[in-house]
This record gives C-alpha cells, structure tokens and sequence, in this order.
C-alpha cells in the first residue's frame, strides 16, 4: 500500500524544511530536487523504451522467421507475396474511399408517383 500525503503532512514538511534548510536557500534545493527527479523519470522512460524496443525486435524476428518457413514449404514467393499485400492493399484502399462512392451500392431514396 503507498502511502499518500495529504495537505497537512504537506504544510509539516514544508515547516520542517524551511527550519532544517532555511528559508534563503530552500529555493535552489527545491530546484536541484526537482531536476533530479526530472533525471529519474528520464532514466525510466529510457528503460521502458528499451524493453519496448527489444520486445519490437523479437517480434519482427520471429515473423521473419515464420515467412521464411512458409517460403520454404514452397507455398509461397516473393511474387505469391508481393501480389498478395498489392491486392489487400487495393482492397483496404477501396474500402477506405469515402469520398468516390460506388456506383452499385443500393440506394435508399423512395420513388415518387
């Protein structure tokens, strides 16, 4: 459980560091504190984006390898592939244009008499 501080823990340890520092140079401690902490969360933002690097790699190593083990089961090429990612890509992009409607998709206007 973490413990919290609420806003009278807060006023005690501002009165406690302005009697141990003093009130002249609590100013510049409050400022070396604070880029030591930005220093810290940088550190572990570092960290976490290693980690997410080196769980990117993996993944992308691993479907090369899954590729490259269809490739050689012979059921697939370099063409077989390459006009396989064309044609979903032309399917993604036809499916995505809401700008050029097709002409034979129903339309739901009523007849007049």
């Amino acid at each position: 459980m973490i413990p919290q501080i609420g806003f009278a823990e807060m006023i005690v340890l501002a009165l406690l560091a302005i009697i141990v520092v003093g009130p002249k140079d609590l100013p510049a401690l409050m400022r070396k504190m604070g880029q030591a902490m930005a220093k810290v969360r940088a550190m572990g933002q570092e960290f976490k984006d290693a980690f997410a690097d080196m769980e990117a790699e993996t993944e992308m190593a691993e479907l090369r390898k899954e590729i490259k083990a269809l490739k050689d089961m012979g059921k697939f090429t370099d063409d077989d592939l390459s006009n396989e990612m064309r044609e979903l890509d032309t399917a993604v992009r036809d499916a995505t244009d809401f700008s050029n409607p097709k002409s034979d998709t129903p339309t739901d206007t009523p007849k007049e008499p």
